[in-house]
């Protein structure tokens, strides 16, 4: 039920007559200019209260927005760091250049010698970054020639800022002599010298930035001291994979040897017992098959050890080689495996017993006796064996009269110099001298970019592993001559050191280098980029971001552009045992980081061998793990039927007819070759036949390691001798690992690197050939761990005629 309407009424709410007489009464009090009090005062009340009620709504609103702002903490925002290499610019090129290009070519080149369609992507490239594979014979360094013409004849590029860099000298000498054949061919004539000033190795490139500083001027690389003049220019390009010692670099370091051996006590404890492991009788496992072999017979010779230890003293005195100075020649007899045996002496200042052995100038035939059932010489060698396997204190075998005396000698003088000696590392073939060794183990870790000084702390062996002691005695000999070398007049500074320096740290002294000098490589082009080693990819980085930095802060440099193209092949990388990489290559897009993307060209046509001897040469590649197995395709139409890699036995008359055949049909053969006894096996099948040739003026016939292979072809290649992976090298993967080759967790890098290498070394061989390739392994059939072996020759690719 409706309530009823209480007063005060609104008008609406009025009957008609009432309303009427409201509004002339309204009316009339504002034509008199009068208010109804009453009404006037409801009125008020009403519009305070809806004032109020607004003002109270407006400042909930405010309370909502205005604490919220102040209570909020902002974020704070830090400004990000462009640490790219490359600024987001391309490489100003007009399409009328590259049209230009491509015309001058059709005019100017034989139709064979057109560049490719993916030649042509990598040459005409306009990004900063540009990324070249392909197998042996694709054209990678041909496609890099081409480029630095284009830069310079149609980008207008000086030539004064573009520079190729190959990896060795000989790669070096003849690029510049492509170099100057392909810019003559487009009408640019240019002199044997400024070939050289633009075609480089890395070392000789760093060696003209350290020049101009004015600290690093007079500096002189370890690896070139001492060089006569006539080889000082050659040495600029740096021998990165050879670590021989000169006489001068020898005498130096000996010098600095003997003063660190009398000053420091620590070296000196190390480096004595370092020597004392090298002169120990090396130790044979019980169940290694040549102790195996010779234990039964070491057994019985027990009987008459004393006998046979005055039969080998008798020859000693008579050669009047015994005693010597410094040991002990007092007998004593132990007692082995229930047994004696007698050892002749002992060295009181190295703990060491002695065992005289047999001098090979003494007749073969001897014997301790004319009832004796084999020849002295045997006799001793199993006694030795025997000590090898079970003697239970330290021993030294005396092997000839020699090595007494030099022995004694230098006991003599073992408190003022210390004792030359040779030492192998576990997993080297034989010992070399320790200086030679301590210069070759400091050049592998330079090229892993390992510092020397800091090894000892990142390895660990087991507690008779002498390695250990070698380690900790170079890092602390390898110190010491740095900080002596660098006060002689020059002063001398390893490669190593020069790279860490103008390339490596937080302030490179890269930054320090002229302009002028600096943007010599503006435009970087890289061959060989498998084989390089991670100084040298870091010292690269370096330049390009110095030149980046110096173009933005100098209004004259500002907008010009700068690029690296890299050329390789992974399947190529046969320098990894001294400590090169492929990262170069496959990590280019992180170590050359630009805005603009990355051109990356895959060549797939080879111009050089058949198709036979490319699928060869893959075969032996095809199971490694780089992830590059496609092989190129031939497009070089083989002479007669496409014949496969021979594989024949050891036989020099065989080797004759093959050079006398291919010199009569106006052949080039390169040999190639795998150690000094397979160089020795060539000479003695065509040594004459060589030297002949080159009387005549002639070089059909050339003679390279497996490793100097790379840049190299000729219409038959002969392969002598079979790479081998050796042995497992506990050092070895330690370092490697240290230095981060162990992708997808790989316990044995070192192993995986060496096992790599030997296929890939014969890869390379194969595909040098342009028509055929012969194979003599040298090694017999069966042979284990070595590329014949270990490649899975496939049949149909292989002819083993060996098994024939």
């Amino acid at each position: 039920m409706n309530q009823p309407i209480e007063p005060p009424y609104e008008l609406d709410e009025l009957p008609f007559h009432h309303r009427l007489a409201a509004q002339v009464l309204g009316a009339g009090l504002d034509l008199l200019n009068a208010r109804h009090l009453e009404s006037w005062e409801a009125g008020r009340r009403i519009g305070l209260m809806e004032a109020k009620a607004l003002a109270q709504q407006s400042s909930t609103q405010d309370q909502v927005v205005i604490p919220g702002l102040k209570t909020t903490e902002p974020d704070h925002q830090v400004t990000g760091k462009d640490d790219l290499v490359f600024g987001g610019e391309r490489i100003h090129i007009s399409s009328d250049a590259r049209a230009a290009m491509r015309a001058d070519c059709e005019a100017r080149l034989d139709k064979c010698a057109q560049p490719t369609m993916e030649q042509w992507k990598a040459i005409l490239s306009t990004s900063n970054t540009t990324l070249l594979g392909g197998g042996a014979g694709t054209g990678k360094t041909k496609t890099l020639l081409f480029r630095a013409l284009f830069f310079h004849r149609y980008a207008q590029v000086p030539l004064s800022q573009i520079r190729i860099l190959t990896f060795s000298r000989e790669a070096r000498v003849e690029m510049a002599s492509d170099l100057q054949e392909v810019f003559g061919l487009f009408g640019v004539v240019l002199s044997p010298a400024e070939c050289q000033a633009i075609v480089m190795t890395p070392r000789s490139c760093l060696l003209t930035q350290s020049m101009a500083l004015p600290d690093l001027a007079t500096v002189i690389p370890l690896e070139n001291y001492g060089a006569s003049p006539p080889d000082t220019s050659a040495l600029a390009d740096g021998r990165p994979f050879e670590a021989s010692l000169n006489n001068t670099q020898r005498v130096e370091m000996t010098k600095c040897l003997n003063l660190l051996y009398r000053s420091n006590k620590r070296f000196n404890e190390t480096y004595i017992a370092l020597w004392i492991s090298s002169l120990r009788l090396p130790q044979l496992e019980v169940d290694s098959p040549e102790v195996v072999r010779r234990a039964s017979l070491g057994w019985k010779l027990s009987e008459h050890d004393e006998a046979l230890t005055n039969s080998v003293e008798a020859l000693w005195r008579k050669a009047k080689a015994w005693p010597v100075e410094g040991v002990t020649a007092a007998r004593k007899v132990f007692t082995v495996r229930g047994r004696p045996y007698a050892t002749h002496g002992y060295i009181p200042q190295l703990k060491l017993h002695v065992v005289l052995g047999f001098d090979r100038s003494e007749g073969p035939s001897l014997r301790r006796d004319p009832s004796a059932s084999m020849e002295l010489y045997k006799e001793v060698a199993i006694k030795r064996t025997l000590f090898q396997a079970y003697f239970p204190e330290g021993v030294v075998h005396l092997d000839s009269y020699q090595d007494a005396a030099e022995l004694s000698e230098r006991l003599k003088y073992l408190a003022q110099a210390a004792p030359s000696f040779s030492y192998a590392l576990q997993g080297q073939t034989g010992p070399v001298p320790v200086l030679d060794s301590f210069n070759s183990t400091s050049a592998l870790l330079d090229s892993l970019g390992i510092e020397v000084g800091s090894v000892p702390g990142r390895m660990n062996f087991l507690p008779a592993d002498s390695d250990a002691l070698y380690f900790e005695a170079l890092a602390i000999y390898w110190e010491a001559l740095e900080r002596h070398l660098s006060k002689l007049e020059g002063p001398v500074i390893p490669f190593g050191r020069l790279f860490a320096a103008l390339g490596g740290g937080k302030l490179p002294a890269v930054r320090y280098v002229p302009m002028s000098i600096l943007e010599q490589c503006r435009h970087l082009l890289i061959d060989g980029a498998e084989d390089q080693t991670l100084p040298v990819a870091s010292w690269v980085r370096s330049v390009l971001i110095e030149i980046r930095r110096r173009d933005s802060a100098q209004i004259y440099t500002r907008g010009l552009s700068s690029s690296i193209t890299v050329a390789g092949d992974p399947n190529q990388w046969v320098y990894g045992s001294f400590g090169a990489t492929p990262k170069l290559f496959f990590d280019f897009e992180d170590m050359f980081s630009s805005p603009v993307p990355a051109t990356k060209v895959t060549l797939t046509e080879s111009f050089r061998s058949t198709q036979a001897i490319i699928d060869a040469g893959s075969n032996l590649v095809q199971n490694l793990s780089l992830g590059v197995n496609r092989s190129p395709r031939s497009i070089r139409p083989p002479k007669g039927e496409d014949q496969p890699v021979r594989i024949v036995g050891d036989d020099l008359d065989q080797l004759q007819r093959i050079c006398q055949s291919a010199a009569a049909d106006g052949y080039k053969v390169l040999i190639l070759i795998d150690s000094e006894v397979d160089k020795a096996w060539v000479d003695s099948a065509v040594g004459d036949q060589i030297r002949d040739d080159r009387a005549s003026g002639g070089r059909s016939i050339r003679v390279r390691s497996f490793h100097k292979a790379k840049s190299l072809e000729a219409d038959i290649v002969v392969m002598v001798g079979d790479p081998s992976t050796g042995v497992s090298s506990w050092y070895r993967n330690q370092l490697y690992k240290i230095a981060g080759f162990s992708s997808g967790g790989d316990s044995a890098p070192g192993d995986t690197v060496s096992h790599g290498e030997a296929l890939r070394l014969v890869h390379v061989a194969i595909t040098r050939a342009r028509h055929k390739c012969i194979w003599f392994p040298n090694r017999g059939v069966g042979t284990v761990r070595t590329a014949s072996v270990l490649g899975g020759l496939m049949p149909g690719l292989f002819d083993d005629e060996r098994r024939a």
